[in-house]
């Protein structure tokens, strides 16, 4: 039977849904973006009337190129998929998870709201570098292209990475409280992060091996913490590795920008393009081949045996393949940079081919423990988390393949820096991977915080097939764009890639559809005046039967 009366939400819920709709305005936003691309890659020309409009709130900019507002688009899309959707679901869901599953409280509480606003003001910042500054240097920020301020508008610079430096700071808070709340306190016993440290990189079980027992260390392996809680914990190691780097890299330009603008430009000469990239792409990398990964497989691995009552596959032996995945995801970002001839060949192949053909272990095992714990488990409901659950393996696999692929050194000189690697790896990973996996734990938070269920089966059900089905055209029609020479980054006149980018227009607008219908379903089953309770004070919703959550 359905439950349909929202139950009173404590304080941490009500946060967690606030991190949740938000993600999920940042969600929308991303997408109308990527939607307004798509049709300027079909028809570069087809947006002039709602650029023309849009000129006018732009303060001091001119008349600038469609090149310019396309470029700006392009370099603010990400921080708002990844930044303000992703990380924002996250934040929310682990700061329920947690607790929740160590059975004790939140470390730093009064932190929560400082990360959910600094992430949105991080976020919008960058957005509005692109959107009012016309900041296009793209996020990759390949040197010297940042501080080129004869192309690159030097106050959209600098606002931008001002929102960088927010989100990155903010990131860092984030894991800081997480690792607080895990190491705390729990019955006589708490931990250092640098015991910590050592037991994330299994140097208790390496010095065991000589005879050599590390009492100190947390157990994060046999008959230790919860696979999740392992799983974010090491997890977050990539995540501050990440925040730091990107941080790091954020102020140079920062300084760049700030001398150019007090009338003491700096030499670019004075750093190293080929080591700014390494730098800069091993920090990147850890978003999506450290955290992403380890975090989507802590989630598997707690939503599984969840969904199906029985206990994971080969707990121990996953929290083993955590480790592995947090040292290979250490050394895997040259794959980023197999088309680069500057590249040493060795660091090509030994980082960007054979260690990172490693991650197809890690994950391979990973969804092969997730996938064996709902065989045993048979027969085992389809619940709408379920489901998105085993869609997400379906996406990570798709997208996987894809990157196993390219991270070959003679076949990314095919395939370097064209939509097949952000369409049919990165947008697969994103949208059929991540985002049907965030989709999942949504359908399982809601009506465990609120003590409602989804209305509509059917409408889960065209949302499942509509973004998984959208997101696979959308990602083989750009892919195969990309074989036939569609580089990305590029804006391109003429029809040779137009059908590509209309059946990546068609894929998108199923996505989209879905994202719809599944809003629609969220909005009847909790009632709009609820959704706006989780943010408002309950004397402004009037009168009337509320859902009371507490302040």
């Amino acid at each position: 039977m359905r439950r349909s009366e929202m139950k009173q939400l404590g304080w941490t819920e009500k946060w967690t849904l606030r991190f949740a709709v938000v993600a999920l305005l940042f969600l929308a936003l991303s997408g109308f973006e990527g939607m307004l691309m798509r049709t300027q890659l079909y028809d570069r020309d087809a947006l002039h009337g709602m650029e023309a409009v849009l000129n006018t709130i732009r303060p001091g900019v001119g008349d600038p190129t469609t090149e310019e507002l396309y470029y700006s688009m392009l370099t603010a899309h990400p921080i708002v998929g990844i930044y303000g959707f992703v990380y924002m679901a996250v934040f929310g869901a682990f700061y329920f998870l947690v607790p929740f599953l160590l059975k004790k409280p939140l470390k730093h509480k009064k932190l929560v709201p400082v990360n959910f606003w600094a992430q949105i003001i991080g976020v919008m910042t960058c957005w509005s570098a692109g959107f009012f500054g016309l900041f296009n240097s793209l996020y990759t920020l390949y040197w010297p292209l940042p501080v080129s301020y004869d192309r690159v508008p030097v106050w959209g610079s600098i606002a931008f990475m001002i929102g960088a430096a927010v989100i990155m700071i903010n990131i860092l808070i984030f894991s800081f409280n997480l690792f607080s709340t895990v190491l705390s306190a729990n019955g006589t016993r708490k931990y250092s992060f640098f015991q910590f440290l050592r037991a994330a990189f299994g140097i208790p079980r390496l010095l065991k091996m000589f005879g050599i027992e590390d009492k100190s260390a947390p157990n994060l392996d046999y008959n230790g913490l919860p696979v999740f809680i392992v799983a974010v914990g090491r997890g977050s190691i990539d995540t501050v590795i990440n925040a730091l780097v990107l941080a790091v890299a954020g102020v140079v330009i920062l300084v760049y920008g700030l001398a150019t603008i007090l009338g003491s430009p700096l030499n670019p000469d004075w750093i190293d393009p080929l080591l700014f990239k390494n730098v800069y792409w091993w920090g990147l990398d850890m978003v999506a081949d450290g955290n992403a990964l380890i975090y989507t497989a802590g989630v598997w691995y707690l939503l599984i045996p969840l969904l199906t009552g029985r206990k994971l596959f080969g707990a121990n032996v996953v929290k083993t393949v955590i480790m592995v995945d947090l040292l290979v995801s250490m050394a895997v970002w040259s794959h980023h940079l197999l088309g680069d001839t500057s590249q040493p060949m060795f660091m090509r192949l030994l980082s960007g081919q054979f260690i990172t053909w490693g991650e197809f272990f890690t994950m391979g095992l990973t969804i092969f423990a997730a996938l064996m714990t709902v065989w045993l488990a048979r027969p085992v409901k389809m619940t709408p988390a379920l489901q998105f659950a085993l869609g997400s393996m379906f996406g990570f696999m798709m997208g996987g393949v894809a990157g196993l692929i390219q991270a070959n050194v003679g076949l990314n000189v095919v395939f370097h820096n064209t939509q097949w690697v952000v369409a049919l790896h990165a947008h697969t990973f994103l949208l059929t991977g991540v985002g049907t996996m965030l989709f999942s734990v949504i359908y399982a938070l809601v009506p465990m915080l609120t003590d409602v269920e989804f209305k509509s089966r059917a409408l889960v059900n065209a949302h499942f097939w509509l973004w998984i089905g959208g997101s696979v055209i959308m990602a083989y029609a750009m892919g195969m764009a990309g074989s036939q020479g569609m580089l990305r980054r590029t804006f391109y006149e003429g029809t040779r890639y137009q059908p590509y980018s209309l059946v990546a227009i068609i894929g998108g607008l199923l996505v989209s559809l879905g994202f719809v219908l599944f809003l629609v379903n969220l909005i009847n089953s909790i009632g709009l005046r609820n959704v706006l309770s989780i943010f408002l004070p309950e004397k402004w919703l009037g009168q009337g039967e509320a859902a009371p959550a507490q302040a």
